[in-house]
């Protein structure tokens, strides 16, 4: 920006001086002074001194070498515009009044000898108000805006924190009631399974308390996946920051109108041509004053009647081009339809503003007046902007402070599925192969006891696995899995690549998916063929399980909960899934892993 500056300032020399040789070269190297903008934000006072320092060196110059020089020099008043904007934006409290102050010395000393009277006087107020008071009110309100902002973010981190720490507050008190309310039925009756099969009980009666239990577990899944009673969620607010920043500006709107009658009475009444009588001049300047203080009501109706007032009172009574309440209506009235409408009000505002400016101030010089209308403009849309920033932030603030009850209870509804999930998949699994080898002990008990004794050691073990699954000692062992299975008689064909296993969360999956493959073969497919396949596919992990055409009719169609649960796995970790039947006749279950989790064998 800097940089743009100064060859804007170079060229502005180079046109408007371009018979004085002398000044050309005088202005060009001034015009490095205009660098100083490169630290307007870390260095705002050191910006506006030098600009102040360089503003009165060139203008005394100017008028001792070249008196007969033309007033000139709007590429600088804008310099000196951000600049004292930049003050207030991030300037010391304490250095705020250097914003009127240096201004005011400038246009002093640009002033004292070309201009007297009035004209000096409404110069020397047109500078200080508008090009130091304004622009660093400006500033320092949208560094207010902009530490509320802050502020905002601060308190939205710090409710996010209490959230996530209710939310595990909430969790870890479910799972120790969901722990408490399991550990007498689920985790204490595989234990006992276990100690009976270890003991020598009979395997019939194994198989019948592996039954029961296999029951209630049901009965658990089914409770845990019951939906929680939860309060009703709020309506979200209607994000509106225009209506507290237009009862903000309400105040400053009547002060600013107030000055603009007093201005053009004054202006009127000392240097303007008048065109009607005196009496008509306040009648007339209120007639533009009156709009202008409603602009924090309805700016774009407001914004619009004043043009209209100040383009009859320009024509009929004074006119109002170069005179300061002409410039001081046109950037107002700039600023305020882009602080305080919408987005879409605003930018018709501006071309209102355009035209109202052609039409009741009048224009010499179209490329700086516009260009002075857009920076007011720019300004109000950078508080509109900052306001509706922080309206937005306090208005997340509030929803999340709402929310957390039912974030916590959404919370404890996920541990309580989760805990639902690893009671299907695990316990359930383990309980089905407990019953059915105990079944097979059963039935070997007459003519092989030793195997019988043998089979129900493998009960044992499943069943002490599946009690270690409720107290987080379980183990992901896929081929370790396969292998008590098939002690079941069931003749599985494995083709495990251990390369593949190298993420705990990954291995956990598969292993709930290998788990849930094998449960649903030995309860709906008994004495089918099932294929087991863990490898590398698409820079992923496949894993899949197929159980072929049944001998024999199973335990009929399933409730799909365990299915389900495991597509909420696999899709968590943006993995796929999928079941039906096979190619041969019979059901496959196939899911991948996505290769994020896989690392290099």
């Amino acid at each position: 920006m800097a940089t743009c500056f100064i060859v804007a300032a170079m060229v502005e020399a180079v046109l408007e001086e371009l018979a004085r040789p002398g000044l050309v070269a005088f202005d060009v190297l001034g015009a490095l002074g205009l660098a100083s903008l490169v630290v307007r934000r870390t260095r705002p006072v050191v910006t506006l001194g030098v600009i102040t320092v360089s503003g009165v060196v060139g203008t005394t110059c100017t008028a001792l070498f070249w008196p007969d020089a033309p007033d000139s020099g709007g590429v600088w008043i804008l310099a000196l515009l951000l600049a004292t904007y930049s003050l207030g934006a991030h300037g010391a409290a304490r250095s705020l009044a250097l914003g009127a102050v240096l201004p005011l010395v400038v246009v002093s000393s640009a002033d004292v000898t070309t201009r007297s009277g009035w004209d000096r006087i409404s110069g020397i107020l047109f500078v200080t108000v508008f090009v130091g008071l304004l622009p660093t009110a400006v500033g320092r309100l949208v560094r207010v805006r902009r530490t509320r902002l802050v502020v905002l973010h601060e308190q939205h981190d710090r409710i996010v924190w209490s959230q996530h720490a209710q939310q595990e507050s909430a969790v870890l008190a479910e799972r120790l009631r969901a722990t408490e309310r399991l550990q007498p039925t689920l985790v204490e009756g595989l234990r006992d399974l276990a100690g009976a099969a270890e003991a020598g009980v009979p395997p019939g009666e194994v198989e019948a308390s592996a039954r029961a239990l296999l029951g209630r577990t049901r009965e658990e899944v089914v409770a845990l996946t019951a939906p929680l009673a939860t309060s009703a969620t709020e309506d979200v607010p209607d994000l509106d920051h225009l209506s507290s920043l237009r009862v903000a500006a309400q105040r400053w709107a009547v002060l600013g109108a107030g000055a603009v009658v007093v201005g053009l009475s004054v202006e009127a009444a000392s240097t303007l041509s008048l065109r009607a009588p005196e009496w008509v001049v306040v009648p007339a300047a209120l007639a533009v004053g009156i709009p202008m203080a409603m602009t924090w009501w309805r700016p774009l109706p407001a914004v619009a009647l004043a043009w209209v007032a100040a383009a009859a009172y320009s024509r009929s009574v004074a006119p109002l081009g170069d005179s300061l309440s002409g410039t001081a209506i046109t950037m107002s009235l700039a600023f305020a339809v882009a602080a305080l409408s919408s987005r879409r009000a605003a930018a018709v505002g501006l071309m209102v503003c355009l035209l109202g400016h052609v039409a009741g101030v009048g224009t010499s010089d179209p490329f700086g007046d516009g260009l002075l209308l857009t920076l007011s403009w720019l300004g109000g849309v950078a508080v509109n902007e900052v306001s509706r920033l922080v309206e937005q932030a306090r208005t997340n603030n509030e929803l999340l402070a709402r929310e957390q009850a039912t974030a916590a209870g959404r919370a404890v509804l996920d541990e309580r599925l989760r805990i639902a999930r690893e009671i299907h998949d695990a316990i359930g699994h383990s309980l089905t192969v407990v019953a059915l080898q105990a079944g097979a002990a059963r039935r070997l008990a007459d003519h092989d006891a030793a195997q019988s004794r043998q089979v129900m050691l493998t009960v044992a073990e499943v069943a002490a696995e599946g009690a270690a699954v409720l107290t987080s000692e379980t183990s992901v062992d896929v081929a370790a899995l396969v292998e008590r299975v098939r002690a079941t008689g069931t003749v599985i064909d494995l083709e495990l690549a251990e390369e593949a296993w190298v993420d705990p969360e990954q291995r956990l999956i598969a292993y709930r998916v290998v788990q849930e493959g094998l449960t649903n073969a030995l309860r709906h497919a008994p004495r089918s063929r099932v294929s087991v396949v863990v490898r590398r596919e698409r820079d992923g992990v496949l894993v899949a399980v197929a159980n072929s055409v049944p001998e024999q009719s199973g335990a009929g169609a399933g409730t799909s909960r365990g299915l389900a649960g495991l597509r909420e796995r696999v899709l968590a970790c943006a993995g796929e899934v999928a079941w039906g039947p096979g190619a041969d006749g019979g059901f496959e279950l196939r899911a991948w892993l996505p290769p994020t989790r896989v690392a290099a064998s």
